[in-house]
C-alpha cells in the first residue's frame, strides 16, 4: 500500500500547447532520480518526450494542462496507480500505451518508491486526430483509453531491455522504433481506407507505398492538386516539409529492416529509396547518430 507522504506538482501553465522542453523541475526535485529527459518535434506527431527515471520516495504525482491536446503514452517500464476518489484516473503499467485527451482537471497518479519509469510521450497533431476521430471513434469513448502495445513494439522492447546505456544511440534508434511502430499501429487502420477523403491522407497513404523519394510534383498529380497546395498542407498541418517528412518516413523503414532483416546495408538503402549507399549512411548517421553497419553489427552482437 503506497503512502505518499508528499505531492509533486507539474503545470504547463506558461507552456505553448505542444511544449518542446520538458519541465525542469522534474530533474530538479529529490523525488526522483533522473536518468534522461528530452523532448524533440517528430514529423509524425507535435511533440515526443522521453522520460527515463527512478522514484526515490513513494508520492503523489499530479499534472495540470490547462490547454487540451491529445497525448499517446508508451509505458516501456513503470507502474502508476490511480488515486482513489479521483474523477480522471491515470494509471499505467508496464507493456500499455494510453490515449486520451487532456482536460482542466489535474491528473494525479501514486508511484511507489524505488521504481524504475521509462515512459514515452507523444502530443498528437490535430490533423491526426481528426483522422482518428473519423475512423476510430471508439478510441475517444473513455477518458483514458487503454490498449496493449503492438507487437512489433513489445518485441523491441525485449531487445532494448539488452542494449547496454553505454551505446546512446543504439538506444536511441530503439525508441525511435517503438514511437513509430506504435503510431503506425494505430495509421495503419486509418489510411488505406481514407486516402480518397483528403488530399494530405492521399499523400501521406502514396508515400508509405512508394519504396523511393516521391517529388511534390509526383504527389501533387497523384492527388489531384497542385504543388503549392502540398507543401502548404505538409507545413500547416503536419510542421514540417515534405522532404522531411519522407526523410523521417524512410529513416523509420531503414530502422526496421535493419532491427528485424538479415538485409546487407546496401540492399537496405536501396529498399529506402537511396541509390548511394554512401548517401544513405550519411542520412542514417545525421538521424540517429551512428552509421548504419555499427547499428547492424551491435544489434548482431545482442
Amino acid at each position: 500500500m503506497i503512502n505518499p507522504k508528499q505531492t509533486m506538482q507539474i503545470s504547463y501553465e506558461n507552456e505553448q500547447l505542444y511544449p518542446t522542453q520538458v519541465p525542469a523541475v522534474f530533474a530538479d526535485n529529490q523525488l526522483y532520480r533522473f536518468y534522461e529527459q528530452s523532448a524533440v518535434l517528430h514529423s509524425h506527431a507535435s511533440c515526443v518526450h522521453w522520460f527515463d527515471f527512478e522514484t526515490n520516495r513513494a508520492h503523489k504525482l499530479s499534472v495540470h494542462y490547462p490547454d487540451p491536446l491529445y497525448k499517446l503514452v508508451l509505458c516501456i517500464a513503470g507502474n502508476a496507480r490511480s488515486v482513489p476518489g479521483m474523477a480522471r484516473e491515470y494509471c499505467f503499467s508496464t507493456g500499455q500505451a494510453l490515449f486520451y485527451k487532456t482536460e482542466e482537471e489535474p491528473y494525479t497518479s501514486l508511484l511507489a518508491a524505488n521504481t524504475a519509469f521509462k515512459v514515452i510521450h507523444i502530443h498528437l497533431s490535430e490533423w491526426h486526430i481528426g483522422m482518428l476521430q473519423n475512423e476510430l471513434p471508439v478510441l475517444f469513448e473513455k477518458p483514458v483509453g487503454a490498449m496493449a502495445l503492438s507487437s512489433e513494439c513489445a518485441a523491441a522492447f525485449l531487445q532494448l531491455k539488452t542494449i547496454s546505456k553505454e551505446n546512446p544511440g543504439l538506444l536511441r534508434l530503439f525508441e525511435e522504433k517503438l514511437i513509430t511502430d506504435q503510431f503506425f499501429n494505430l495509421a495503419s487502420q486509418i489510411l488505406p481506407r481514407s486516402r480518397e477523403k483528403d488530399i494530405l491522407q492521399e499523400a501521406i497513404w502514396h508515400m508509405h507505398q512508394s519504396s523511393r523519394y516521391l517529388t511534390i510534383s509526383e504527389l501533387a498529380h497523384r492527388c489531384g492538386t497542385n504543388s503549392f497546395r502540398i507543401k502548404q498542407l505538409f507545413r500547416e498541418e503536419l510542421r514540417s516539409s515534405v522532404f522531411q517528412y519522407q526523410s523521417d518516413l524512410q529513416m523509420a523503414r531503414a530502422a526496421r529492416l535493419l532491427l528485424d532483416t538479415a538485409l546487407p546495408v546496401a540492399q537496405v538503402s536501396l529498399q529506402c529509396g537511396y541509390e548511394s549507399a554512401a548517401a544513405f549512411s550519411n542520412a542514417f548517421t545525421k538521424k540517429y547518430g551512428m552509421r548504419p553497419l555499427a547499428f547492424k553489427n551491435a544489434r548482431l552482437r545482442k
